[in-house]
């Protein structure tokens, strides 16, 4: 089974290797990716230093938590407002001297907390949300129409594709320490422990992630509290993101500029090979005959190259092939001097007194010569024909009139057929050339009376559609080989054997044909009868010249 061909453009193979540039955007959230981890890892690594230098700044200063203690103490013994201390959930009022070294200490975007080893609040300072979540860029309106163009697209297409794909900062998240209480936790619980534990949470509503450092706080050799430090990864988030858009917008904008250019590129290219491909057919016809040249490219690439490689073998074809035309006429003249000696010689022969056995010899002599000047005149006939089509003068004229003078001709030239002849009812004016047409017409009743059967008559039609007439000769006789369907009309081909007998055949007869119908614009076929005995040929002439 033969397997289907795929067949592929310049411009498809060109775009098709472009795919690989597909893997870019994968590489480049790869990159993304490694970019946030690191940002994660640095925001963990800021969060811990930042809890060790609040805690470094409490470490050994006991009177801080003395005097923390003997407020909580007061207030347990209901000496404070009027709100029972002791009620759960009451807030415990922050240390001032505390509140005033972590806000010193404290970053923008973070919180931080001081507890004591009850985890009660001591201090806090900072928030996780940010003062402004605005993101947007209010650049966005300046610049050049062709970046508020390239900013639209960015921020009309591209961004809600990314909003998609993924995850986007936002600062409406449920936040369950925003009192002056803090719940427990495995960072708190740690710090406490004497560790320093790093934490990463997600809010109640899952909104965002936070993440926390808690220090413990050393007085002498013992634990007195811990400074948790907190941060949402909103920012981490947003500059991924940023990144992620950065990247990806000059990813797209390299592949549709290099989309467009290998585009260009290849339909130049294919326009070029198509332009030789199209000099390259129009240079030779049908028949394999150059008609033309290909102009040789002044390109320096390849296919200027191939181009004159074109072009230089088509000039040595048309050279061997106009050697080869005139090889026939050529041969012709230097054998027709020969033979006319022979011929005279001949005939001087014949007028002199011979033995009887000898004349024999002289009868095989002439019809031999005879024979050689048959095939001479055979040989420019085909030669002569093209070069007389190029010269000859075409005329308007009824093309039934012809047919019907040329076919009682035959009935004479050839009594011993019937010829049989079918025409439309009245004229068929056509404009071409007749005697062209009455040659033609003589080779194919010659060529369908030496194949046909003994009595069976030669059958010859006109027949006249809308925009072509059709010219039919047939026969009853051998059939046409298969083989020889798409070759019978082509030069120096024949279907006599040695034993036929008669004139001899260099197979120009049904080329004459073809040459005669192809000068007036039509063409020529041969296909056996329906019942395979016979052949019918058939020369198909467009009336447009009759009829303009």
């Amino acid at each position: 089974m033969n397997r289907p061909r795929i067949a592929l453009g310049i411009r498809a193979q060109l775009l098709l290797v472009l795919t690989v540039f597909l893997a870019i955007p994968w590489l480049g959230y790869e990159y993304v990716r490694e970019l946030e981890r690191f940002l994660r890892d640095a925001q963990e690594r800021t969060l811990a230093g930042t809890a060790q230098a609040v805690a470094t700044a409490l470490h050994d200063r006991p009177r801080l938590f003395e005097t923390r203690a003997a407020q909580l103490e007061s207030l347990r013994s209901g000496r404070a407002g009027d709100e029972s201390p002791t009620s759960p959930g009451a807030p415990a009022p922050a240390s001032p001297e505390i509140e005033q070294i972590i806000h010193g200490l404290s970053r923008t975007t973070a919180r931080i907390w001081v507890v004591d080893r009850e985890q009660n609040v001591l201090a806090r300072a900072g928030s996780l949300r940010r003062a402004d979540a605005s993101l947007a860029d209010t650049s966005a309106a300046q610049g050049s129409p062709l970046a508020r163009g390239g900013q639209w697209v960015e921020r009309e297409i591209l961004q809600p594709i990314y909003a998609r794909v993924l995850q986007q900062p936002t600062e409406d998240f449920s936040d369950e320490r925003s009192g002056r209480t803090i719940a427990a936790g495995k960072d708190v619980e740690g710090a406490l422990a004497g560790i320093l534990t790093v934490e990463r949470r997600p809010t109640a509503d899952g909104k965002a992630v936070i993440v926390s450092a808690a220090h413990p706080i050393w007085v002498g050799d013992q634990v007195k509290g811990a400074v948790i430090v907190e941060e949402t990864t909103n920012a981490v988030l947003a500059e991924r993101n940023r990144a992620f858009a950065r990247l990806f917008n000059i990813v797209l904008a390299a592949l549709l500029i290099g989309s467009v250019a290998l585009t260009l590129y290849a339909s130049w290219l294919s326009t070029r090979i198509r332009r030789l491909r199209d000099e390259a057919e129009a240079a030779i016809d049908a028949q394999g005959r150059v008609r033309g040249m290909v102009a040789g490219s002044n390109a320096g690439d390849e296919i200027g190259d191939l181009s004159r490689s074109f072009g230089s073998v088509l000039a040595r074809l048309a050279q061997y092939a106009s050697y080869q035309e005139a090889m026939a006429s050529r041969l012709s003249h230097e054998l027709r001097t020969p033979i006319a000696v022979v011929r005279s010689s001949l005939d001087a022969l014949r007028m002199q007194p011979l033995p009887d056995d000898a004349r024999v010899y002289m009868e095989r002599a002439q019809q031999g010569l005879n024979r050689l000047a048959h095939i001479l005149t055979r040989m420019t006939e085909a030669t002569r024909l093209e070069q007389s089509l190029a010269d000859a003068e075409r005329e308007r004229f009824d093309l039934t009139r012809v047919v019907a003078g040329c076919v009682d001709g035959y009935r004479a030239a050839y009594p011993q057929r019937a010829i049989e002849l079918s025409l439309p009812a009245g004229e068929v004016p056509y404009d071409g050339a007749p005697e062209l047409i009455a040659q033609m017409l003589d080779k194919l009743v010659a060529n369908a009376v030496e194949f046909a059967s003994p009595g069976t008559p030669i059958g010859v039609a006109l027949e006249r559609d809308v925009a072509s007439v059709r010219l039919t000769v047939g026969n009853q006789g051998p059939p046409l080989p298969a083989a020889m369907h798409g070759r019978l009309f082509d030069s120096m081909v024949s279907l006599r054997t040695e034993k036929s007998g008669g004139e001899p055949h260099l197979g120009l007869g049904l080329y004459i044909v073809r040459l005669i119908a192809e000068f007036h614009g039509g063409h020529a076929s041969a296909k056996n009868h329906a019942d395979g005995r016979g052949v019918i040929v058939s020369v198909v002439l467009p009336l447009v010249r009759a009829l303009r």
